[in-house]
């Protein structure tokens, strides 16, 4: 409510009372406020009277603070983001009216607004390099029974952005049209690509529902960025009875969000079993070197599937069972069977067993890709 946010912007003095200071014996000094309570609770509740703002208006500059309060107090820059935030919300008082409609007239059609239900639609948030696994997702989700406007995905022709539009305001327009569930389809492509980072941090300034979907190769201890790294997700060269059980609740989960019909397990069975044979079509295509090739031969031949990489004052060794794959201390060659081992743990091949380094066992993808290779 109006008395509400200019209560809370007129305490914003009392509250910068709150700044300490940390650091000293060697380390630098900085005054924080991140970790005081009376801070944490006034910030919460700024929060919460401008996303209401924001839910009515879609405006910009509640937008840029929302994204100021979330992602600006991280101790060592806490200064800077409160003046930053002080003067935004000076900005917010002086022009207060303009956020609450003060007339019987558009208070009645902002009551008629607010009763607008918004429409569901998948926003499927991905990297451009990842764009042959996203075009079969989008072929399962048509599978569950989703139509192409309930869909949103900017590498695939008919779901993407239209011609003459700008690609900005078509993706902020899916943000405040519609209630998006965002599918995160995270690879290490994922994170070096910024527009799919800014696609992460929006998803989470707007508090939308998101699921995520890991490709082959990407692990849960790589996630990092906005999104909480502990919830659930969907690896996709995960034990395969996990892949099938997970996409099994996504449908549901998309049947229940969209209305959609229940489909019978028998055809459910076979569209998904397409989808999962398409996946690791795909993984076949991408090769592994020569190096992590023999690797993985080596030890799925071996009954105990292990790869030992051992390292003493002589040297560095990798072996299974007796072969020796480093057959010399040339530090080239070195780096080329560590390299290859590194593969074998990226691609899920291989998973590294303790906390040394030192030994590794074939996974059941490892098992599964040689058997596909014969």
């Amino acid at each position: 409510m109006k008395e509400d946010l200019v209560k809370l912007i007129e305490d914003t003095e009392q509250i910068k009372t709150k700044f300490h200071s940390t650091g000293g014996q060697g380390l630098p000094v900085h005054n924080v406020i991140y970790d005081n309570a009376d801070f944490t609770l006034w910030k919460r509740e700024v929060q919460l009277e401008l996303q209401e703002i924001y839910d009515r208006t879609s405006d910009q500059f509640i937008w840029d603070i929302l994204v100021l309060i979330k992602q600006g107090f991280n101790s060592w820059k806490d200064e800077k983001s409160f003046n930053e935030l002080q003067g935004g919300l000076r900005a917010i008082y002086k022009n207060i009216d303009k956020y609450y409609p003060n007339s019987i007239q558009n208070s009645v059609l902002l009551e008629e607004s607010q009763m607008v239900v918004k429409k569901p639609k998948i926003f499927i948030s991905h990297a451009t390099k990842d764009k042959d696994y996203v075009s079969i997702l989008v072929n399962l989700l048509e599978d569950m029974g989703l139509r192409e406007s309930q869909i949103f995905c900017s590498s695939t022709s008919g779901y993407g952005i239209p011609l003459d539009e700008d690609i900005y305001e078509y993706l902020k327009k899916q943000f405040d049209e519609f209630d998006l569930h965002i599918i995160l389809v995270l690879s290490n492509n994922y994170y070096e690509s910024v527009a799919s980072m800014n696609e992460m941090g929006a998803a989470w300034v707007l508090q939308k529902k998101y699921t995520t979907i890991l490709l082959p190769g990407f692990e849960f201890m790589e996630i990092k960025g906005a999104i909480n790294p502990r919830k659930i997700g969907l690896k996709l060269d995960n034990d395969l009875n996990d892949v099938k059980e997970k996409l099994g609740q996504l449908k549901d989960m998309v049947i229940e969000e969209f209305g959609l019909e229940k489909i019978r397990d028998v055809r459910w069975e076979q569209k998904r079993d397409q989808f999962i044979i398409g996946i690791m079509e795909i993984c076949k295509g991408q090769t592994l070197s020569e190096e992590a090739l023999q690797m993985l031969q080596a030890a799925c031949d071996a009954l105990d599937g292990t790869i030992i990489k051992t390292s003493d004052l002589s040297g560095e060794y990798i072996q299974v069972r007796d072969k020796d794959f480093i057959t010399s201390q040339n530090r080239k060659e070195i780096v080329k069977w560590t390299d290859g081992l590194n593969e074998l743990v990226k691609r899920g091949f291989v998973e590294a067993k303790g906390d040394k380094g030192e030994i590794f066992t074939v996974s059941q993808n490892g098992y599964d890709y040689i058997e596909q290779l014969k």
